[in-house]
């Protein structure tokens, strides 16, 4: 495996180090970090080495913002996915894609796919979404993984995409935004079992 950095300039004035890593696979994993949830935090940072388990190549984006230790504006957010386009634009074309999002990342994953035209061979791994992201949701393929006490993702928004034939729903009882719940044990039994859902999609996603 090769491991190296795509460069990029950024509105931020400040430059991003996209992490990639390569193993001649035809099939690139995508993590796409939430607002201030970092790829480097548990849920992203294990579905990324579950990718790599499984042979994907991997880019692991960062935010221009994030860069810049910045703030961050929701009127930013069409330049954050433009400085992602180009980030994936950046990398060779793959047979399949496989996008990894957390939070606010989950709409700019869903957004990159559409406005990219590579909705066809993209399955998601959708991770805590928000309001925001139903539209994307109804319009793809992958697995949703929600906590059951997660203030951005209401029940409602859940019933939402219960039905669609495409989109496996993980809801994590007591879970929060986070997909932690009460003391620290708790919380690592279900990231584990967070983790075998990140199987089941590598397994699905790949098979088919």
């Amino acid at each position: 495996m090769s491991v190296s950095s795509i460069m990029m300039s950024s509105h931020w004035g400040r430059e991003v180090r996209h992490k990639y890593l390569v193993q001649e696979s035809k099939v690139l994993a995508v993590v796409f970090p939430g607002q201030n949830y970092s790829a480097e935090r548990s849920l992203l940072d294990y579905a990324g080495k579950v990718a790599a388990e499984y042979g994907c190549d991997l880019l692991i984006l960062e935010y221009g913002y994030q860069s810049a230790r910045a703030g961050f504006k929701r009127e930013e957010l069409d330049i954050v996915v433009e400085e992602c386009k180009a980030a994936l634009a950046a990398v060779p074309e793959y047979e399949q894609l496989l996008f990894i999002s957390k939070s606010m990342g989950t709409v700019i994953a869903g957004r990159l796919a559409a406005e990219m035209g590579v909705q066809q061979k993209t399955s998601h791994l959708y991770l805590t979404p928000i309001a925001e992201t139903l539209p994307w949701i109804q319009q793809s393929r992958g697995s949703v993984i929600y906590g059951g006490s997660d203030p951005m993702f209401s029940g409602q928004y859940a019933a939402e995409i219960s039905g669609l034939h495409n989109i496996r729903v993980y809801r994590i009882d007591d879970a929060n935004h986070a997909l932690e719940v009460g003391s620290v044990n708790e919380s690592l039994a279900v990231l584990l079992v967070i983790i075998n859902f990140y199987h089941e999609f590598f397994r699905d996603a790949l098979q088919g």
